[in-house]
């Protein structure tokens, strides 16, 4: 009798785990698609802001996605913080090596920007608000 209450509760816990495991699974697949939506928003987003042409747009966004991807494999390494620091740096260094030579100082900044998280959509908005707001009053005088 108390060989099976052991294995009744035994296989209660372990098929408990179990289900705590999977939704645990499924809820960090959903965080994940949820936050790749958002970072392809915001690299559309981002690149849509960029002046530069059509090519060098898709190059750019590209540039970005394989960026982040690279940053995310750092990210699961598990380093120490000033080893994660050495590596984001050289990742930083090397990856936009080829696109610097086909865009301005001025536009990589912004893209370096953009990816240490210092662009915000609603400041662009903003920015062409008050352009669209200065040019009509100039053209009101």
């Amino acid at each position: 009798m108390k060989t099976l209450l052991i294995s009744i509760l035994c296989s209660v816990l372990f098929i408990s785990t179990g289900f705590s495991q999977a939704a645990e699974e499924k809820q960090r697949l959903k965080y994940e698609a949820e936050m790749e939506t958002k970072k392809k928003e915001y690299i559309n987003d981002f690149v849509g802001s960029i002046e530069v042409d059509d090519f060098q747009k898709e190059i750019i966004k590209q540039k970005m996605e394989s960026y982040f991807d690279e940053y995310k494999k750092i990210n699961l390494l598990g380093l120490r913080e000033f080893e994660h620091k050495a590596y984001v740096q050289k990742l930083d260094d090397t990856h936009f090596v080829d696109l610097k030579a086909m865009i301005t100082e001025k536009q990589m900044g912004q893209i370096m920007d953009a990816l240490k998280g210092k662009w915000s959509h609603s400041d662009e908005k903003k920015k062409k608000k008050k352009e669209k707001k200065r040019k009509k009053k100039k053209n009101k005088s």
